[in-house]
């Protein structure tokens, strides 16, 4: 008998092999240093809210890391990083929107606070998003896909 097996699970498969291959290029060590002096130097708060803002804030960072990584082939194939962007903005927002959703629900803060984290929020994004465009890119150059 032969084994039948679907595209989306061969699909799937292929993909959480890549996602393995690039965050092992990715450090935590270097993203969460990145969400302390983003988010933690410009917001008070007590031990365990930062405890659970910066691993939230991470998790966030990995998703548009691997997001930027995988639109990272439009890249190699000669679009812009802004071109390429654009493809994926929908997810972008999601992810800008959850991490100031978060730390507003978690921080109680005013509306002007509430602004404060979406800014705080894009920018960190659009930044690991791009680390992960220029990660997919060199990845493709190297033929490491």
């Amino acid at each position: 008998m032969n084994l039948i097996t679907s595209f989306s699970e061969k699909r799937r498969k292929k993909q959480w092999n890549y996602e393995r291959r690039v965050l092992k290029s990715l450090s935590i060590a270097d993203m969460r240093k990145d969400v302390h002096q983003h988010f933690m130097t410009t917001i008070y708060m007590d031990r365990v809210s930062n405890m659970y803002l910066e691993d939230f804030a991470v998790d966030i960072g990995i998703d548009a890391f691997l997001l930027g990584s995988e639109y990272g082939r439009f890249g190699y194939f000669g679009e812009s990083a802004d071109m390429a962007k654009s493809r994926c903005l929908d997810e972008i927002d999601i992810y800008i929107e959850q991490s100031a959703g978060q730390f507003a629900a978690w921080l109680h803060g005013s509306e002007e606070d509430e602004e404060r984290y979406k800014q705080l929020s894009e920018s960190f994004v659009h930044r690991w998003w791009e680390k992960g465009f220029n990660e997919g890119v060199k990845r493709y150059k190297m033929k490491l896909h």
